[in-house]
């Protein structure tokens, strides 16, 4: 289900990560040259290609470092560890009632990479394909790859700007890194959230 997803998320992460990536051409190069190069980038043969490389670069890493970079957590990074705690902070969620349903999930005593593969296997398998838990989980796979792609075009500048021919693009302007940096925590943050979301949309929906 998660390719299938992911595919279903491509158009989207493509037109992300090129909104990005023309506003950082408009600093580096000036806005009023966006239109023409935006015409030559976006249409024809030129346009799939790129969009093709923009969501290539997504699958650079591998996911389970996606995840230990969107929750910054070298280990236990997955949030179904933290769901005991994800469903205490939420309104739709009676905490009572499903941590009497599910105690082996919901005790405190149970280790955050046990609770997760517990909360995988009993709650969010049996509900997966129910329209809630997709939109979650698609919302999640949306914003994860969105932030490593960001990651990578980062990545990317760092080490064109060190090792590149300045010659051609020029010195990269400092407004690029800012463009890339914010949008890169953007991602982020909208990934954690939509993860901490999937972990308790699946509890809701499974009680």
């Amino acid at each position: 289900m998660e390719k299938d997803l992911k595919k279903q998320n491509n158009a989207t992460i493509a037109a992300l990560l090129s909104a990005v990536v023309l506003v950082c051409l408009g600093f580096q190069f000036g806005f009023n040259s966006l239109p023409s190069f935006k015409e030559g980038l976006l249409t024809g043969v030129a346009g799939v290609i790129t969009l093709a490389v923009l969501v290539f670069i997504t699958h650079l890493l591998p996911h389970d470092i996606k995840h230990k970079l969107v929750f910054t957590r070298f280990v236990n990074e997955m949030p179904g560890g933290r769901v005991h705690r994800l469903c205490k902070r939420d309104s739709r969620v009676v905490y009572q009632d499903v941590a009497s349903q599910w105690p082996h999930i919901f005790d405190e005593a149970v280790a955050a990479g046990d609770r997760n593969s517990l909360w995988y296997r009993d709650i969010y398998k049996p509900v997966r394909d129910t329209h809630e838990v997709r939109q979650s989980h698609r919302s999640f796979l949306l914003y994860r790859d969105t932030f490593s792609g960001l990651v990578a075009l980062l990545i990317f500048t760092i080490l064109w700007d060190s090792l590149g021919d300045h010659q051609l693009l020029g010195d990269i302007v400092p407004a690029v890194y800012v463009v890339l940096v914010i949008s890169s925590l953007l991602a982020l943050l909208a990934a954690r959230n939509a993860g901490n979301r999937l972990v308790v949309n699946a509890v809701a929906v499974a009680q």
